[in-house]
């Protein structure tokens, strides 16, 4: 099999993939205190879509998404911006519209 040229007459090569870079979260995951994770963090926040509930983090609401690219899992370790939620368990109360 020849190789594949472009119409500058070098070769094609096949384009690397960027691993997807999780853009939900302020700081990077693991960062923040050891055994702490976004589900006890006071900045998740459960956004309602339809009939369908997602978590996001409240730090980055300026860059939040209609989609799945800024939800956050509650079971990621925290980041250095964790902060304590009252009662220790995940901010369900919290919602937007």
């Amino acid at each position: 099999m020849s190789a594949q040229l472009s119409i500058f007459g070098g070769e094609v090569t096949e384009r690397q993939r960027r691993k997807d870079e999780p853009k939900g979260y302020a700081k990077p995951p693991g960062s923040g205190p050891a055994g702490e994770t976004c589900g006890t963090c006071a900045h998740a926040v459960k956004v309602r879509g339809g009939r369908r509930a997602y978590w996001k983090c409240a730090v980055i609401r300026h860059r939040w998404t209609h989609g799945p690219g800024t939800d956050i899992r509650l079971k990621t370790p925290a980041c250095s911006m964790w902060a304590a939620a009252p009662g220790g368990a995940a901010t369900g109360g919290k919602e937007t519209i």
